[in-house]
């Protein structure tokens, strides 16, 4: 008479099926946190792309800004304000293919008073997106001192900033500086950026770029708003 249980034979056959089962499991779970690594990593690049171009863009938006908002009253810094001119620009930058620069100056009703007049400005540190933002009063010659700049954004590998001079032509230049050749005087000014931004992952895996057209509205003189 045959004893309950299972032979030698049986319980191999068992084990492998148990094996195999959780080798699939095992598999498939391991796809499954990959899947989600690399849709947690592109959402982080995309989100930092998207910050930055909207950071880059508000300050170009705001530059040459000679006014701000206390109360309900509009106002105009007549102590600490120097116009926008060839000879104190309110908008600066360098050309460097990829990773531009720039620096500007602005009014913003973000700070307390005597603090409404900034001087911000961007730079690289390798791939590492630096920003500024100090006080008019600590940047009177318009450069700001490399020890104010923080880390703002990693993996930036790309910041290029087109500048559209204000002549009917719409001529763009590398440099805000570079209006200076349209022929028309009074068309020697930026209207706009074209500002594109390209993040990648710290891996190298995964890339994303975003551009936008910025107008620039404050550059032609103190009495645009």
């Amino acid at each position: 008479m045959r004893t309950k249980g299972l032979t030698i034979l049986e319980l191999m056959v068992v084990l492998a099926i148990f094996a195999g089962v959780l080798a699939i499991a095992t598999r498939f779970l391991a796809s499954q946190s990959q899947d989600t690594r690399i849709v947690q990593e592109r959402n982080e690049v995309q989100d930092r792309a998207r910050l930055v171009l909207q950071m880059v863009s508000q300050d170009l938006l705001l530059a040459g800004s000679s006014r701000f908002i206390r109360g309900n009253e509009v106002r105009f810094d007549a102590t600490s304000w120097v116009s926008c001119a060839p000879g104190t620009p309110c908008l600066t930058g360098t050309d460097q293919l990829e990773r531009d620069t720039f620096v500007t100056r602005y009014h913003t009703s973000l700070y307390p008073n005597g603090q409404e007049c900034r001087s911000v400005g961007y730079s690289f540190n390798g791939t590492t997106l630096l920003r500024a933002d100090v006080p008019c009063s600590q940047a009177p010659t318009g450069a700001i001192a490399a020890s104010s700049y923080r880390e703002f954004a990693p993996n930036i590998t790309q910041l290029n900033i087109r500048y559209v001079c204000g002549d009917a032509a719409a001529t763009e230049v590398g440099l805000p500086s570079g209006c200076i050749a349209v022929a028309n005087p009074t068309e020697r000014f930026v209207r706009a950026a074209l500002v594109t931004v390209t993040a990648t992952s710290p891996q190298g895996t995964y890339t994303y770029t975003i551009a936008q057209r910025v107008p620039i509205r404050n550059l032609k003189t103190d009495e645009v708003l």
